[in-house]
């Protein structure tokens, strides 16, 4: 019996890929490789004594402590094995975990890489009949675990031209499925993804000299802005040398505070994440900072478990690119 199931068991662990694996201060640090494949995408969750431990399935699972097993749906319908196993063996499976690290954060792809979505979109986009100058408009969809796409709405920069709006809502109904990774069990649900699309005169060339000066400056950009969501919107780290106005005009500090009506000297800095009162024990981090269109940023974040983004739109000040606007979860005043 345990020989088929430990057959059952290497096929079932074939389906998770890790491609790379290398040493620090004797922590074992494990990345995934992306872009994400198919195979990537299938995710099982194993339990022992019916308790999910993150990254337990890369302990070596000896047959003589396996007391049972069976492979079902957990609780949240997610394909799973659960092991019964002795509590001491329980215990060393824990103490095997807390050698590893690996980003926990779901992951969300476009087939072939996000660096392929501009190109699809390039390929698609209808341009209206008569359309002249340049201009974006952003998109919100839901995505669900089985990389699906549904209800996409315009959040920001609406379209004076309905028929510029439609072609957006058109397009982002057309996206083939997204590829998702999941690696928390009781995350595997439904999430926001925000999308920029920039629509252009055919034949038309754009020179902007703001463009090619934020595109050159954009890595310092990026390191400040996770500055900002580091130490003062996600608070998880201190740094010494962080100034919210290094990355933030005057302008979008005072309405930072004047957004925050109970603590006139704080900043609302929920407005910048999922405006969420509570969420799983997930710390909250970064998933990704991406340079926008039209001198903009979009930061994608998990905030105690809750996936979504912001988009900034970026000024230049006194020789530097700074926040002046950004957009706000559902159901809050703009800024």
């Amino acid at each position: 019996m345990k020989r088929l199931f430990l057959v059952s068991l290497i096929i079932v662990q074939s389906c998770i890929t890790f491609a790379q694996d290398y040493c620090v201060n004797d922590t074992i640090v494990r990345e995934i490789q992306f872009p994400l494949t198919e195979r990537d995408t299938e995710t099982v969750f194993y339990y022992f004594n019916n308790e999910w431990i993150p990254l337990a399935y890369e302990n070596e699972v000896h047959p003589d402590s396996i007391q049972s097993a069976e492979i079902k749906n957990d609780e949240y319908g997610n394909r799973a094995v659960f092991f019964t196993v002795s509590p001491g063996y329980l215990a060393h499976i824990k103490a095997e975990q807390r050698k590893y690290l690996i980003n926990l954060d779901t992951r969300c792809e476009f087939p072939g890489g996000n660096g392929k979505l501009k190109e699809w979109i390039d390929a698609n986009i209808r341009i209206p009949e008569g359309f002249n100058g340049s201009e974006r408009v952003v998109v919100e969809f839901t995505v669900h675990p089985d990389g699906s796409i549904s209800d996409p709405r315009i959040i920001r920069r609406r379209s004076k031209n309905e028929t510029v709006n439609q072609e957006a809502l058109r397009l982002v109904n057309a996206l083939p499925n997204f590829r998702v990774k999941y690696y928390i069990p009781h995350l595997k649900k439904n999430f926001l993804f925000t999308l920029p699309i920039t629509f252009k005169e055919p034949g038309a060339i754009f020179i902007r000299g703001d463009e090619s000066s934020f595109i050159n400056q954009y890595p310092s950009i990026e390191a400040k802005i996770k500055q900002l969501y580091e130490n003062l919107i996600f608070e998880t780290a201190k740094d010494t040398d962080f100034n919210i106005a290094d990355i933030c005009t005057s302008d979008f500090i005072q309405r930072l505070k004047k957004a925050n009506d109970s603590d006139s000297e704080g900043y609302a800095t929920w407005l910048l994440r999922s405006g969420v009162q509570d969420g799983d024990d997930t710390p909250s981090k970064i998933i990704s900072i991406i340079a926008g269109a039209n001198n903009t940023v979009i930061v994608n974040w998990s905030d105690m478990g809750h996936i979504g983004s912001t988009t900034f739109s970026m000024i230049k000040t006194d020789g530097k690119w700074k926040i002046n606007d950004a957009t706000v979860p559902e159901g809050y005043k703009p800024l």
